[in-house]
């Protein structure tokens, strides 16, 4: 019984540990900013301070973001160009993303 009951409290704290690894939090926002939270806690929105990398996507720093309550990426301005499912997406430009992660827009190169 103490063995099941502390493997089952392992598990539990690297299933918490595993959602706050990717989740955002406030010191990435401009000190003196406007920082919106979730309910939850979570980081909603703010101006980035600094180049922010995303899972593989730069926000540009100095531009706002915004996130989803479960911590994923829900829109920010690109630093450099990115390319996602088959979709290339200009530097500059405002990205957003679906809850699930998938591309919802962004602002296609002038080529």
């Amino acid at each position: 019984m103490r063995i099941s009951i502390y493997f089952l409290s392992l598990a539990l704290v690297s299933v918490l540990a595993g959602f706050n690894v990717y989740a955002a939090d406030q010191s990435i926002c401009q000190a003196g900013a406007n920082v919106l939270l979730h309910d939850n806690g979570s980081l909603k929105a703010c101006q980035l301070e600094k180049n922010y990398d995303a899972n593989n996507i730069q926000c540009k720093s100095n531009n706002p973001v915004s996130f989803y309550d479960n911590g994923n990426l829900e829109s920010c301005v690109l630093s450099k160009p990115a390319a996602i499912d088959m979709n290339t997406c200009k530097e500059d430009g405002l990205m957003s993303f679906y809850l699930d992660g998938k591309l919802k827009s962004c602002v296609k190169p002038d080529n």
